[in-house]
């Protein structure tokens, strides 16, 4: 039989009382907690022993060994510390002394002290995401973007489920939000920095395009590596009329091929004072500007042309 395992479990923090019981059950069936952590617990077998446990939230400790000696005093001992301020104790457990020997805080006054402190966090943080949320919202309201709309929902998420854990802090009588529901919220922030660090971070081309002799166009290609939402400006000057065409180059053809995944009038704009923002969804691959004047135009003249894709 195995000596040591490993548990890999997500609580909230408005869970922590049932991150003990957890903990207190697993003591029971001889598995005895060796370090607690956010995400991952370590425990060894000993099935001799039961112990109770306790979590202490407290970030701002002067003097750990004074901390650690108090909590010793009463029996306690301690195991480890958190990252983010939580502090693991326990103590063995006999069942002729009475349980409130088996609670850090023994008095109203200082359990309420712990659970409004947690309530200050959450509702700063929960403020804060449901913020952030609205705000990028807005910004994909006028430039929308897989990833940032992505990043938009789960910080809105984030921000309503740390709002709404306030209530439920230190109130077993009501039924509380599981720990898991934060999954699907970090799958989605996940997914949202894969497209904001992979799809293509955009150009900025400028030319001043000669009216050639012979018909001929100005190029300049670039790729696409995430599907997404694109913005593209364009900006010309041009004493001629042009016509500027956006493609898709087709692998193993000898020609471009009008860019399918665009919206139909976006393939192409004509004219001379051109001042035009266009959004378009674009899937992986390679496309093509061409910028052209139009028949009748005179050799010669010179036009500026500027493209910037987001």
């Amino acid at each position: 039989m195995k000596k040591t395992k490993s548990i890999y479990k997500l609580y909230a923090a408005w869970e922590f009382e049932r991150e003990v019981q957890d903990l207190e059950t697993q003591s029971q069936k001889g598995w005895q907690l060796v370090k607690g952590g956010l995400f991952h617990c370590r425990f060894s077998f000993d099935d001799s022993v039961e112990y109770r446990y306790a979590l202490d939230f407290n970030q701002n400790i002067a003097d750990p060994a004074r901390y650690r000696e108090t909590f010793a005093e009463q029996g306690w001992e301690y195991l480890n510390s958190t990252f983010n301020g939580w502090h693991y104790f326990r103590k063995a457990y006999d069942p002729s002394l009475p349980e409130e020997e088996y609670q850090i805080y023994t008095d109203t006054a200082s359990g309420k002290e712990m659970a409004d402190r947690w309530r200050r966090i959450a509702c700063i943080l929960g403020a804060a995401e449901l913020v952030l949320g609205i705000v990028l919202l807005g910004i994909n309201f006028f430039r929308p973007a897989i990833g940032s709309i992505l990043l938009a929902l789960s910080s809105v998420l984030l921000g309503l489920l740390l709002t709404f854990s306030t209530r439920w802090i230190n109130q077993s009588n009501q039924r509380r939000v599981p720990g898991w529901m934060l999954i699907p919220i970090f799958i989605l922030f996940i997914i949202a920095l894969i497209f904001g660090g992979f799809r293509m971070s955009g150009f900025r081309a400028q030319t001043a395009y000669i009216v050639p002799e012979e018909d001929s166009a100005w190029q300049y290609q670039f790729d696409m590596k995430l599907p997404d939402v694109y913005t593209l400006d364009v900006s010309v000057d041009a004493p001629e009329n042009v016509r500027i065409v956006i493609v898709k180059e087709s692998p193993g053809e000898e020609s471009s091929v009008w860019a399918y995944d665009m919206l139909p009038r976006y393939y192409t704009v004509e004219g001379t004072q051109i001042e035009q923002t266009v959004r378009m969804f674009l899937t992986p691959g390679t496309y093509s500007i061409y910028t052209q004047y139009l028949p009748g135009a005179e050799p010669g003249a010179t036009g500026q042309f500027e493209y910037k894709l987001n």
